[in-house]
C-alpha cells in the first residue's frame, strides 16, 4: 500500500496544477460575458430543473449499479444494495484532487463488504475504463448526427481515442498483465480472473443508456438559458465533455477541462457566456446529484446494518 499512498501524493499534485489551469479557462469566460449574466440569471426557466436533477441522478445511478456486472465478470457475487452504498460513498473521492482517491474510496468499501483485495480494485479499475469507452461510443454514434445540426467538436477529437485504445486494453493478455500492476499497487495477491474480450465488450454496452440519460440532463439544464438549445448537439457536448474530464483523471471530478470542453463544442451554437453558465450550472446539478446519491447510499446503509442487528438478536 506504500506505492498506493505515493501515488495518492503526487495526483493531489499533479490534479491541482491541472485544475487550476483549466479553471482559469473557465473564468476566462465568465468574465468575457459578465455583463450577460444578470439578463441571463434573471430570464432562466429555473424549473427545467426540476426535470434536470432526476436525470442526472438516474443517469448516475445507471452507471453505479453497472459495478455489480463487472464484479460478477471478475467470478464474485455482490448485490445491487451493496455495490449502490460502496459506489455512492465512494464517489465522493472524485471531488479530492487525484483521481486514485475515487479508486481506493471505493475499493476499501467493497473489501470492507467481503470482496477480496484484488477484484474490489480490479472491478473498479474495469468498471472506470469501460465507463469511459462507453461515453466515447455514444458521443461517436451522436457525432455525424451533431455535424448535421450544424455543432462542431473544438479540439475535443483526441477523446475519441479512448475507443480503439480502451477496446485494445479490454483484450485479456493486456487486460491481465493490466491487473498484475494494479496488485501490486495496491495490494492482492487472490487468484485473479481475466474476463473474455466479448464479456468485457457487453460490459462495455451496459453503461451506454446511463450516458444517454446524462447527456439529456444537460441538455435539460441549457433549456434554463436557451429554449431553443440544440438537442443533439447539447447531448453531445454533455457526454463528451464529461469523458474529457474523466481521461484527465488527476483532475477531481474533471473540474475545469469538463467545462472548457463543453464551452469550445457549443461555442458554434450559443455565446460563450451562455455555454459558460450552462457549464456551471450543469455541473452544480451533477454535484448535488451525487450528494443525493450519497446521503441515500448512507441511509440504505444504515438500514442494513439495523436488520442486520435485529437478526442477530432475534
Amino acid at each position: 500500500m506504500k506505492n498506493s499512498k505515493k501515488f495518492a501524493i503526487i495526483s493531489v499534485v499533479v490534479g491541482t496544477v491541472l485544475a487550476v489551469g483549466c479553471l482559469y479557462f473557465v473564468i476566462k469566460q465568465v468574465a468575457d460575458g459578465w455583463n450577460d449574466y444578470g439578463d441571463q440569471i434573471s430570464a432562466a426557466r429555473w424549473g427545467w430543473l426540476i426535470l434536470a436533477l432526476p436525470l442526472a441522478t438516474a443517469g448516475m445511478t445507471m452507471l453505479s449499479l453497472v459495478w455489480r456486472n463487472v464484479i460478477e465478470a471478475l467470478g464474485q457475487k455482490a448485490s445491487l444494495r451493496d455495490v449502490f452504498v460502496w459506489y455512492q460513498i465512494g464517489n465522493l473521492g472524485k471531488y479530492i484532487p487525484g483521481g486514485v482517491l475515487q479508486i481506493l474510496g471505493r475499493s476499501e468499501l467493497a473489501v470492507r463488504g467481503g470482496v477480496t483485495r484484488s477484484v474490489a480494485y480490479n472491478s473498479v479499475a474495469l468498471s472506470m475504463g469501460a465507463t469511459y469507452i462507453a461515453g466515447g461510443l455514444v458521443s461517436a454514434v451522436l457525432l455525424p448526427f451533431v455535424l448535421l445540426e450544424r455543432g462542431h467538436i473544438g479540439n475535443t477529437w483526441w477523446v475519441f481515442l479512448v475507443i480503439p485504445i480502451g477496446f485494445a486494453a479490454l483484450h485479456p493478455k493486456i487486460l491481465g498483465k493490466m491487473f498484475t500492476i494494479a496488485e501490486k499497487a495496491f495490494g492482492g495477491a487472490d487468484e485473479k480472473v481475466v474476463p473474455p474480450w466479448i464479456t468485457s465488450v457487453k460490459l462495455v454496452a451496459r453503461y451506454a443508456p446511463g450516458w444517454v440519460v446524462n447527456g439529456l440532463a444537460c441538455w435539460v439544464t441549457a433549456l434554463c438559458f436557451d429554449p431553443g438549445a440544440p438537442f443533439l448537439t447539447l447531448v453531445f457536448a454533455g457526454i463528451i465533455s464529461w469523458v474529457a474530464g474523466f481521461l484527465v483523471i488527476f483532475v477531481p471530478s474533471g473540474l475545469g477541462v469538463r467545462e472548457a470542453a463543453f464551452v469550445l463544442i457549443t461555442s458554434a451554437s450559443m455565446t460563450s457566456s451562455t455555454a459558460a453558465t450552462v457549464a456551471i450550472v450543469s455541473r452544480l446539478v451533477f454535484v448535488l446529484a451525487d450528494l443525493i446519491g450519497a446521503f441515500a447510499a448512507t441511509l440504505v446503509r444504515k438500514r442494513s446494518k439495523g436488520q442486520a442487528n435485529e437478526a442477530a438478536l432475534a
